[in-house]
């Protein structure tokens, strides 16, 4: 039978909070096992709920504060006093409150409650009948109504893509709600002050639920303020399942508990609980669903699949691109960074989730955000804090929609080729993806030798899994090969670059003779360590490098096992046992040979600041000198890869005259929290073996009639066009003469 919800009128209900007496949020940085068993021992409610990066959020009673100081354990405070926060929040919210819980822009300033979020959308839907409806997803244990709305321009029943924003899974992440909240009324008020908007919601229709718990999110306001899980009589004087334990995909693995006791509970059986059952069969009765977000708090993160699994999805590159560009659109707000990854491994394990039910079991591309904050206030969000929270993922649910509601994805795997071996083909792998259109065909290559001409269009080989083998033709050494792929779809394609044919890939055909190649296999001239190095740990060593998720388990090279990396743990290590602390350590080269001014600096480089409490806050710089006395930057690199990435400079770009130099590379740990790791392997130093290609105007590898024709039809005052082969600023008689001088038998 329904039951009406038991809510207060005013904004800010009744927080009596249960067994929070006298308490602490710690942030424990366990050094074994055996501390870690104490520590879990000590507490029920693990707010980060698994180690992450060798630290663990502990909500501890001050008994068991104690004891963890009595241990020994190492720990920093995030919360001194939980019920003193939970009291003064709740005496702020009531100052604060609005006979009526809407007043405009004020209804942002702080959380509501269920009674005045489901008003909103009351409102909404009567000041928006042709753009707002009601959803009903459900009913919940309780009986409450799982309430949402769909925001469209198309017609209902329309069959258009569709987006599911959702959130409150967990009654206590109250920041939750009023982003899902602020995401619709960016789209409501958008509909026809924003041409962007207005076409994203005549293309699709875009589906709010801010709260799919509504029996915890109201125990949370009337009962016990960090009350997470639903509201199940488990039989055994517990309550509760972790509804985002209980969906049915690979449903009981880790990161799931069997003890009902457990916040992490994944329920008797998957769908157990009729809150899971509903948003499931809402979901799957729409059937058009291309994009997913589930809201949580805290960490400020961006996850995707898997969860259950620490094998990559699939979808992989696609996810990366999507997060980077719901990285990039948070950061523009009010300049948070959100660190990204796949759940596994960049939160933790957590099987039963609905992001991972949604992608593999309902081909939704799904993402779970983790909102504000990093620790300093957790679950207990302050009212200063929910709007700019609102606004920044607000901001990402857009880039979501404006990044899916496109033909297809394309990318290339690893990154597009810029060199190939004079005379033979270049492998690559292109990885596609449909969207919004369906495609009966491989992607196409197309690609011409030189800079002028026609594209002759191949098509790629599937390889399984969104992938397809791809080749860029033989070219002659000198010659450059443009090239770009297209995907021919129904209704509509799509191109890498957006704009074929008018933007084009440039892969230089090119042998190069080596003049320094250090994979330090063997020990060399490389020195780690100068004076006014600060920091305490984590100092350069050549090493066979003991993998963690922020340090590589191999070197680069093939069959090889020594690279430079920053600091060694032991295996089945945290990654933070040994990661840079406490200032800078730096890495100098050898002499390098900068003698040919064509010549190119490659080396690999590794990466990783994106974990910790201050995640994405240092940078490395790499340096370099002509005389080792100076030093100049070259590069800074602050983006965490996980990965070995190829960097490539012009020596002629720095090394002026040409001669001898050096590099540094300068790992940094300046930021507060912030895990720095970073390696280099395989230094290299090339020259170009070709011979001259002046005359070549269209770079295709040999002087003919077509650099004839270039030279020609250009002729007369022409300022850098590619036919001025002597630069001189005109097209004349002496350039002629170098084309017919080098022309090719």
């Amino acid at each position: 039978m329904a039951v009406s919800s038991p809510v207060s009128t005013a904004e800010s209900g009744p927080e009596v909070t249960a067994g929070t007496s006298e308490s602490s949020v710690l942030r424990v940085r366990p050094r074994s096992i055996r501390e870690l068993r104490v520590v879990l021992a000590l507490t029920q409610d693990v707010w980060s709920h698994e180690v992450r990066n060798g630290e663990i959020d502990v909500h501890l009673s001050r008994e068991a504060r104690a004891a963890v100081e009595r241990a020994g354990i190492p720990f920093e405070v995030l919360i001194e006093d939980v019920p003193a926060m939970i009291e003064s929040q709740a005496t702020e919210r009531a100052a604060r409150a609005v006979e009526g819980g809407i007043a405009g822009e004020d209804w942002w300033a702080d959380v509501k409650n269920l009674a005045a979020i489901n008003a909103k959308l009351d409102e909404w839907i009567a000041a928006y009948p042709g753009l707002v409806s009601s959803v009903t997803v459900g009913t919940s244990l309780q009986g409450r109504i799982i309430r949402g709305i769909r925001i469209s321009l198309a017609p209902s029943g329309a069959a258009v893509p569709a987006f599911l924003f959702d959130s409150c899974q967990h009654a206590r992440e109250w920041a939750t709600p009023m982003v899902s909240m602020l995401v619709a009324d960016r789209l409501i008020e958008g509909a026809a002050s924003d041409p962007t908007i207005g076409a994203m919601l005549t293309a699709a229709e875009i589906l709010i639920v801010p709260v799919v718990n509504p029996d915890g999110y109201q125990h949370s306001w009337d009962q016990v303020r960090l009350w997470r899980k639903n509201r199940r009589d488990n039989g055994d004087g517990s309550f509760g399942v972790d509804l985002n334990r209980n969906w049915g995909f690979q449903w009981g693995g880790q990161g799931a508990s069997a003890n009902p006791s457990s916040e992490t509970y994944r329920g008797p059986a998957p769908f157990s609980e009729p809150e899971t059952q509903a948003l499931r069969d809402f979901v799957l009765a729409n059937g058009r669903i291309i994009g997913h977000i589930d809201f949580h708090s805290y960490s400020q993160l961006i996850l995707w699949p898997w969860g259950w699994t620490a094998d990559l999805c699939v979808d992989q590159p696609l996810f990366e691109s999507l997060a980077a560009s719901m990285q990039s659109a948070i950061e523009s707000v009010h300049g948070r960074l959100y660190s990204s990854g796949p759940i596994y491994t960049g939160i933790y394990p957590a099987s039963g989730t609905i992001v991972d039910w949604a992608y593999g079991a309902a081909a939704a591309r799904s993402t779970t955000i983790e909102a504000r904050d990093t620790g300093t206030y957790g679950f207990l969000i302050p009212p200063a804090e929910v709007r700019p929270c609102a606004e920044e993922n607000a901001q990402a649910a857009l880039a979501m929609i404006t990044t899916l509601l496109v033909p297809g994805f394309l990318s290339v795997e690893g990154s597009p080729p810029t060199s190939a071996i004079p005379d033979e083909q270049t492998p690559f792998t292109v990885f596609a993806s449909p969207l919004v259109s369906t495609f009966a065909l491989p992607p196409r290559l197309n690609a011409r030798i030189g800079t002028s001409g026609s594209f002759t269009p191949s098509d790629t080989a599937p390889l399984g899994d969104g992938r397809y083998a791809a080749a860029l033709p033989a070219a002659p050494c000198g010659a450059v090969i443009d090239w770009y792929l297209d995907w021919e779809g129904d209704p509509s394609s799509v191109s890498l670059p957006a704009a074929a044919g008018d933007q084009a890939f440039r892969t230089v055909s090119s042998a190069f003779g080596t003049l320094h190649f250090e994979a330090f296999e063997t020990a060399g001239a490389w020195v780690s360590g100068i004076p006014g190095d600060t920091a305490t740990s984590g100092h350069w060593i050549r090493v066979d490098p003991v993998g963690t998720i922020a340090q590589p388990e191999d070197d680069h090279t093939p069959a090889g096992t020594m690279c430079w990396v920053t600091g060694q743990g032991v295996p089945g290590g945290s990654a933070g046992a040994a990661d840079v602390d406490g200032g800078v350590t730096t890495l100098t080269s050898s002499w390098l040979d900068g003698g040919d001014p064509e010549s190119t600096l490659r080396y690999w480089r590794w990466y990783s600041n994106n974990l910790g409490g201050a995640p994405n806050s240092d940078s490395m710089l790499v340096l370099y000198s002509l005389d080792d006395v100076s030093w100049s930057l070259l590069e800074e690199v602050s983006a965490s890869a996980t990965a070995w990435i190829e960097a490539s400079f012009n020596v002629g770009d720095f090394v002026q005259p040409p001669g001898l130099f050096k590099l540094r590379f300068v790992a940094r740990d300046l930021g507060a929290g912030s895990l720095v790791e970073a390696g280099v392997d395989d230094v290299l130093v090339e020259a170009p073996a070709c011979g001259s290609s002046q005359g070549d105007v269209n770079l295709d590898g040999v002087v003919n009639g077509a650099d004839l024709s270039l030279v020609l039809g250009s002729w007369g005052p022409c300022n850098g066009c590619a036919a001025d082969v002597d630069g001189n600023g005109a097209v004349d008689g002496a350039d002629l003469a170098v084309v017919l001088g080098a022309w090719s038998p």
